[in-house]
């Protein structure tokens, strides 16, 4: 009876912290987003695999700053990803392929 009792109280506290969870507003949409969903997306395929290979490159130059940077910085400090999360949704909404994404990849032996 004792173990029924605690079981609803561990899932009433389940229930609820969930519903918690997941009712938080959502995030404040950084600068860089804006300025980023502020480019019209390509309507050429040639246009598209231009915006492409930019924003690869400017991921892969965000990727070597944080890779600098880590080493500089406490191992307890989380790293900012936003911009790189940005990058890589508007990536995906353009439809890049992952070649496109990651020319980078190209250069491993």
């Amino acid at each position: 009876m004792e173990l029924n009792m605690r079981l609803r109280q561990f899932s009433g506290f389940l229930l609820v912290a969930t519903l918690f969870g997941c009712s938080n507003s959502p995030k404040e949409r950084t600068e860089f987003e804006k300025q980023l969903d502020a480019v019209p997306m390509p309507t050429t395929e040639t246009g598209r695999q231009q915006q492409c290979t930019n924003l690869s490159r400017a991921a892969f130059g965000d990727f070597l700053e944080h890779a600098a940077m880590s080493k500089q910085e406490s191992l307890f400090k989380p790293g900012d990803y936003t911009k790189s999360v940005a990058i890589n949704r508007r990536m995906v909404a353009m439809n890049c392929t992952k070649g496109e994404r990651q020319p980078w990849l190209g250069l491993l032996p």
